[in-house]
């Protein structure tokens, strides 16, 4: 695919920071559920997930977690993604 077909699942993953309050952020990520397949598309909550020890705010910032840290959080996102479009093996 050359561009965006606006064509989305009906599954999807949102994911935010949340500074903890402690010089700590952690990363959570939460299944929402789409109100049609085309764009212009609503998400609404499906269930909450939760992925990510708290980082040093220092390191999240300067995008300087460790490879096993960002490979980890990209394994999740993946599964997440899967698990939710109930393709996981």
């Amino acid at each position: 695919m050359d561009c965006d077909d606006k064509v989305g699942d009906d599954r999807g993953l949102v994911i935010c920071l949340r500074d903890m309050g402690n010089g700590t952020s952690r990363l959570f990520l939460d299944d929402v559920i789409a109100d049609r397949h085309a764009n212009p598309i609503n998400w609404s909550y499906g269930s909450f997930y939760t992925v990510t020890p708290e980082f040093d705010n220092a390191r999240i910032e300067d995008m300087a977690l460790s490879p096993e840290d960002f490979e980890r959080i990209g394994v999740s996102v993946v599964a997440r993604l899967l698990a939710s479009a109930k393709r996981a093996r």
